[in-house]
């Protein structure tokens, strides 16, 4: 059964926003330049729209199914979990502004402290949608993609995602299942062999207390550059689109559907 909204939080998003009061659809929007991300020695951004709850009991698994128009370099949405301090919105002048690490804009920090975290869900890269996530410690974070459809969008381009976060031990494990194979399986035996192993991040609950781990999801545009732009084009500098020097406001519009979380 999706959880009660009323036990969430919402950062970075509008006082216009609200939470429905049940967890079972909902979207975030994300503007341009948001982003979650970590690199030595001062780039912790985190700018992105995220909806969490705060555990009262031990984390055992989340799911959610993602889905968006994935098309610019980076769009990104799906499941984050933090360890430590419980993300905040920011507010002018409490934080200092910290070099995006991938663009090398500007962006506000909104961690008062370094924390843990660990996201996953679809991120949209080379005009490929991807299965994604990022491990971020104090120290930086990694990455990793696992490409899942055509180029562009083309046919058979995956738009959605369902994507689990489960505990076994001091262990996270991330994994993804693709919906639309799931109308043509019979049996809970065909069904969960369908989800595939993204990553295990072995050492993210050790020493962490169950009262300080927080999980929900978010949503993110960290670039505004054209479908025409490639990541090579943004590393060299030499393709930013004209909204990234005209303020344009185009957002990306992630949808959330069937989110569990024990």
């Amino acid at each position: 059964m999706p959880p009660d909204g009323s036990s969430f939080t919402a950062v970075n998003l509008p006082a216009t926003f609200s939470l429905p009061e049940c967890m079972e659809y909902f979207t975030l929007a994300a503007g341009p330049n948001t982003d979650l991300w970590r690199k030595p020695p001062n780039g912790d951004i985190s700018t992105a729209p995220i909806v969490f709850t705060s555990l009262r009991n031990p984390f055992v698994i989340a799911e959610v199914t993602v889905s968006a128009d994935w098309e610019m370099e980076w769009d990104q949405g799906g499941l984050v979990i933090f360890a430590g301090a419980a993300p905040q919105s920011f507010s002018s002048g409490s934080v200092p502004l910290v070099p995006n690490g991938r663009t090398g804009s500007i962006q506000s920090s909104t961690m008062a402290r370094p924390c843990k975290w660990v996201k996953a869900g679809v991120e949209f890269g080379a005009g490929t949608v991807n299965a994604s996530s990022v491990s971020a410690t104090a120290d930086g974070a990694d990455w990793c993609l696992s490409p899942l459809g055509l180029p562009d969008h083309g046919p058979g381009a995956v738009q959605s995602l369902r994507i689990k976060l489960e505990r076994i031990g001091h262990s996270l494990w991330v994994w993804y299942q693709v919906p639309s194979a799931l109308p043509y399986l019979r049996t809970p035996g065909a069904v969960s062999s369908t989800w595939k192993k993204l990553r295990e991040v072995t050492w993210f609950f050790y020493g962490v207390e169950d009262k300080f781990v927080h999980v929900g999801v978010y949503a993110s545009r960290p670039n505004t550059l054209t479908r025409g732009d490639t990541l090579w084009d943004v590393m060299n500098g030499s393709s930013l689109s004209s909204s990234a020097t005209s303020g344009s406001s185009d957002g990306l519009v992630v949808e959330f559907e069937d989110l569990e979380i024990f």
